[in-house]
């Protein structure tokens, strides 16, 4: 693609993360007629023209006709086409399986296409295009490589996929991320195009590991059709993904990810499972069953949680780590850091042209759908990425920064302290749409009046809630 012109907004790159964001928080939902271009439009406030335009370029090279079993390799009857058979994300490593299709199905070319844009999309926003080569982890599970034909050597150039095979494989150092999204898109289009060719239970944990840069996804098809998501999985709720960080250089959001270290993105994991697990202040956290649990090596994980620990978001002894003990007073600093930082935010947000706000707008969207048919735990969640993306659209760097660190912490308050925002929802909904609307009118100090008595309310539930850990006069002398 072209560069932009200097100075031109990048409206088409910031388009396609948030349609991919779209497409793989669908889950198996995507094959729906809620998830025409014309809907998705309409959700995220871009013209049908720019969604229509980003769901090809997701799609990438997969564009060409169907090929000739002589093309994918001799010996392998390819006239019913192919079908998913593995999907296996083992870091720094991802496997996409295919395997000869069964006959019988009926074809669903529509559905079959927007299932294979929202596997792609996953692909697209995992961050998995900056993961770095790692040298081996004797704690790791051992990882089993692709069969390369003898006659066709391993090219350098490409991802590790043998001349006559139906895996793609995704190794960090052997070949570029493009070329790995090229040779998925290319067996996708030699798929056959029916519903079980793609199952929705795959869709689901791509969905929810999305957030996580697909750590821990594993999913084969068994010998009686594609296997059941396991009854403890959260398939079920509607994804949320964890909002990743201010942007350092670059507008474009699938490049949010560059700075990071391989340890920064498994903390990034870790700190998720330990909201989502229920921890309590003092809990011990057990390196061994968490690397299990994730599918990582304990070498990794160890160095991850040293880094939370270095954040202040874990405790770290000699006798290993723990959840930190979190006070009332800690909350109520916390929350006294986060207005004043978002009064500037927002005051910043509000001069900035609208198309920024785009993502701030979709997250809203989120929100929205999680009132009305997403798990209610997730409201307060849906919540801090409406927040975080207000503070992105801001364009102050250090501001930002400083806002992402409070989201983390604030994260965790709420889990270890078990504060649930789901009787709150409602007002969270309208709140949110009376501030992005005064931001994208300008109207910069009902903006702020909105979020001052946005805050306000949060304090005042949580002291409804637990009156003897929060005082709500030490937030008055700290905010008025």
């Amino acid at each position: 693609m072209a560069h932009s012109p200097r100075g031109r907004p990048r409206v088409q790159e910031s388009a396609d993360d948030i349609v991919a964001g779209v497409l793989v928080a669908a889950g198996a939902r995507v094959s729906t007629s809620d998830y025409t271009t014309r809907r998705i439009a309409s959700l995220t406030g871009l013209s049908q023209t720019l969604v229509s335009r980003a769901v090809r370029r997701i799609r990438g090279a997969g564009t060409s006709p169907p090929a000739s079993a002589s093309q994918i390799g001799p010996g392998l009857q390819t006239s019913t086409g192919l079908q998913l058979a593995r999907f296996r994300v083992q870091y720094p490593q991802i496997t996409v399986a295919f395997e000869v299709a069964d006959a019988g199905e009926p074809l669903q070319p529509t559905s079959f296409g927007r299932r294979s844009a929202a596997l792609l999309a996953a692909l697209w926003v995992s961050g998995a295009a900056e993961w770095q080569p790692t040298e081996a982890d004797p704690d790791a599970p051992t990882v089993k490589r692709v069969e390369v034909d003898e006659a066709h050597p391993q090219n350098r150039e490409a991802p590790e996929v043998g001349a006559h095979s139906l895996t793609a494989q995704w190794n960090p150092g052997t070949g570029s991320w493009s070329a790995f999204l090229t040779e998925v898109a290319r067996l996708l289009d030699q798929c056959r195009p029916t519903l079980d060719a793609l199952p929705g239970d795959l869709l689901h944990q791509l969905s929810s590991r999305a957030g996580q840069g697909l750590h821990g996804v594993e999913w084969r098809r068994g010998r009686h059709g594609a296997e059941k998501a396991s009854h403890n999985s959260d398939s079920q709720r509607l994804a949320l993904a964890e909002f990743p960080g201010p942007q350092v250089s670059s507008s474009h959001r699938s490049q949010s990810r560059v700075n990071r270290s391989a340890t920064e993105q498994i903390a990034i994991t870790l700190r998720k499972e330990m909201i989502n697990s229920g921890n309590r202040s003092g809990d011990r956290l057990s390196v061994t069953l968490l690397a299990e649990r994730l599918g990582l090596g304990q070498a990794q994980v160890r160095n991850a949680m040293r880094q939370l620990a270095d954040d202040g978001l874990l405790s770290h002894s000699e006798a290993g780590f723990r959840i930190p003990h979190f006070t009332g007073t800690d909350v109520i600093d916390l929350y006294a850091s986060r207005l004043h930082v978002g009064i500037v935010i927002i005051r910043a947000s509000a001069a900035q042209p609208r198309h920024r706000l785009l993502p701030a707008r979709l997250a809203l969207g989120t929100l929205e759908a999680v009132a009305t048919q997403g798990s209610l735990t997730d409201s307060g969640e849906a919540d801090l990425r409406f927040q975080q993306e207000l503070a992105e659209a801001s364009g102050l760097r250090q501001s930002a920064h400083s806002f992402h660190a409070l989201t983390l912490r604030l994260r965790m308050f709420i889990s270890v302290l078990q504060l649930d925002y789901a009787p709150a929802v409602e007002r969270l909904v309208v709140d949110d749409r009376r501030l992005l609307t005064a931001v994208l009118e300008g109207r910069t100090g009902e903006a702020v009046r909105i979020w001052r008595s946005k805050l306000d309310d949060a304090v005042r539930h949580m002291s409804a809630l637990a009156p003897d850990t929060f005082d709500p006069r030490l937030w008055s002398r700290l905010t008025q």
